[in-house]
């Protein structure tokens, strides 16, 4: 017999389901929502400031709502996608 039986010797005992049984993720799974609306408003927030800024300090000759635009795609969309993952993860992992 190779223990898988019904009758072996690790019948009784519980088998760790691959990597994440032996080590207990962070990323707990309470029963609380993935994600949640409210996450990407800090990224969203961060982006819209750094772009008005930049816009508003902008040399009058280039445009400000070029600069606004154009601070807006990059580096905005970085910003955005990085407060945006830093919300969700500080969300999920629920330190207390």
């Amino acid at each position: 017999m190779d223990g898988q039986a019904g009758g072996g010797p690790d019948a009784g005992a519980e088998r760790p389901a691959g990597r994440r049984g032996r080590i207990r993720s962070p990323l707990l799974d309470d029963g609380q929502p993935a994600f949640r609306w409210w996450l990407p408003l800090p990224g969203a927030a961060l982006a819209l400031l750094w772009a008005l800024w930049r816009g508003l300090t902008a040399d009058a000759g280039g445009g400000a709502a070029g600069e606004f635009l154009a601070q807006l795609l990059w580096p905005g969309l970085a910003i955005f996608a990085a407060a945006a993952a830093a919300a969700w993860l500080g969300w999920r992992i629920d330190l207390d």
